[in-house]
């Protein structure tokens, strides 16, 4: 797409300025200092807002005896030999890796790192959504986020937590309008909402039987066994690396500042664009009834997916840990999302997604009872799992001006 874009623009330059040449220097200058239609005709935040209101205000008005619940899915797939975690929701998808030191080829983003920014994007789009109902003006809006240090020990699995995000914003509203903005934001936000409380994700484990002898056509290695089989190697090579490292890592998380985390950029058509690892990208959307254009999933979609990767990964590792054979490892996160929630008739109803959930499917030679043993002990050290069933913390401090 961006390719494409640049293609567009580039085309529309190369006209501009040979109409502009064929008629002298003057003109030249004249045409430089015109808006085209084209630039006149350019999205603009405060554009989309209105847009944006507009279509909240039609959807707000649908009643709720005609609406009901909706399921979400997302769907991970380890691949094969390289065991990438692939998420796809709907049409959208994108690859989760971890680096060589844990047996992977660092070519996908984190889910740690990729579910601050997912917050952050629901954050941004409430933000958006406050913003249109209450008619302020926003020119530019971007949060940075990031977890901070526990203020008092916990046995808690370490990941990031006690969030902290930092709302870069141009508008002409005045400091008591974005602060009522802000409350009014994390309110309306069904991921905040969701993190805030202590929801354990239901497990349904589908098994299915391979031979234990597994013949391998060729000289490569081209399985999900091969891979697990690596990243034991590699995890067996650096385990004391790996625990000096985690208590250094505990050592500065108690006493340093915190580092940068993944930020989100709201374009002018409200879409999102999270930033995750300074390197990968991602697309955030809403549908047309929402105000969006649907060029990507939900953020609401996508915190199901960053516990699918989670759960997936660190499935990955612990089947290396316990030198398990496993042919294939894929998982459906699902959720309900009640659109009713908040209308009349429906005033207790969570803005939140409802009833999580989760199915292994696994292709294994291994006994039911090592498999159950293996996601009990997934589930006790899994990031993304605990910080779902824990309840979460966020914070807010507003910085006017654009994020650099």
């Amino acid at each position: 797409m961006n390719n494409i874009s640049k293609i567009v623009v580039l085309g529309f330059l190369t006209f501009s300025l040979n109409s502009a040449y064929a008629q002298g220097p003057l003109d030249i200058f004249k045409s430089n200092t015109k808006k085209t239609a084209l630039e006149q005709n350019a999205p603009s935040l405060r554009k989309h807002l209105k847009e944006r209101k507009i279509a909240l205000q039609a959807w707000n008005a649908v009643a709720g005896s005609e609406l009901q619940p909706v399921t979400l899915t997302a769907n991970v797939t380890a691949k094969n030999r390289s065991g990438i975690r692939e998420l796809r929701v709907r049409e959208f998808h994108y690859i989760g890796d971890c680096g060589y030191s844990h047996g992977g080829q660092d070519s996908g983003v984190d889910t740690p790192t990729t579910a601050q920014a997912v917050f952050a994007s629901d954050l941004a789009d409430s933000y958006l959504n406050q913003a249109a109902l209450l008619g302020i003006d926003i020119d530019s809006l971007t949060i940075e986020i990031h977890g901070q240090p526990d203020k008092v020990k916990t046995d808690r699995v370490w990941y990031p937590r006690n969030f902290l995000y930092t709302l870069y914003i141009d508008s002409p509203a005045s400091d008591a309008e974005l602060e009522k903005l802000a409350v009014l934001a994390e309110q309306n936000s069904a991921v905040a909402t969701l993190v805030k409380a202590a929801v354990v994700p239901q497990l349904t484990i589908d098994r299915k039987e391979s031979p234990r002898e597994k013949k391998v056509e060729g000289a490569t290695l081209a399985g999900l066994r091969e891979y697990i089989w690596g990243k034991r190697q590699a995890q067996q090579a650096s385990k004391l690396q790996q625990q000096n490292q985690k208590r250094d890592n505990a050592a500065n998380r108690n006493a340093s500042a915190p580092q940068r985390g993944p930020w989100v950029k709201v374009f002018p058509n409200g879409v999102r664009q999270l930033t995750v690892n300074d390197k990968y990208l991602i697309l955030h959307d809403n549908p047309a009834y929402l105000g969006g254009t649907n060029l990507g999933m939900t953020s609401i979609e996508g915190v199901l997916g960053i516990l699918g990767t989670c759960i997936t990964h660190i499935s990955l590792g612990q089947a290396a840990e316990r030198a398990l054979d496993v042919d294939s490892i894929s998982l459906t996160v699902q959720a309900e999302w009640d659109p009713r929630a908040g209308r009349k008739g429906f005033e207790n109803l969570s803005i939140a997604p409802q009833n999580i959930r989760y199915t292994l499917h696994v292709l294994t030679p291994e006994s039911e009872q090592a498999v159950k043993e293996w996601i009990e002990a997934v589930e006790k050290i899994c990031p993304m799992y605990n910080l779902f069933k824990d309840t979460q913390t966020f914070e807010h401090r507003i910085v006017r001006g654009s994020f650099k």
